[in-house]
């Protein structure tokens, strides 16, 4: 994974103040996964775990609890929530 950023370095990110904004995204399975966005990159980086594969949480209570405990001073958070595509027109009623 290219654009990544490890749990050491998002709270080091936090610490100096250089963390734009959080993203929190739901996945098509339910799960949440956090996106970081720095003051000095382009684009937003996932962030992994030690395998570096995404982080995810099961849900978005135990997320929270982990973003207040780990990351002190965050700017404001942005949370997409996962909905499926619907066709209107097959949900009409004939």
């Amino acid at each position: 994974m290219n654009n990544a950023i490890s749990e050491s370095e998002l709270i080091m990110v936090v610490r100096t103040k250089a963390l734009t904004s959080l993203h929190i995204n739901q996945t098509e399975e339910g799960k949440f996964r956090i996106t970081a966005k720095l003051n000095n990159q382009e684009g937003e980086l996932d962030l992994v775990t030690f395998r570096k594969t995404p982080r995810e949480w099961a849900s978005l209570d135990r997320l929270v609890k982990h973003i207040q405990e780990k990351y002190v001073g965050i700017p404001p958070i942005i949370l997409t929530l996962f909905q499926e595509q619907r066709n209107d027109h097959m949900h009409e009623s004939r």
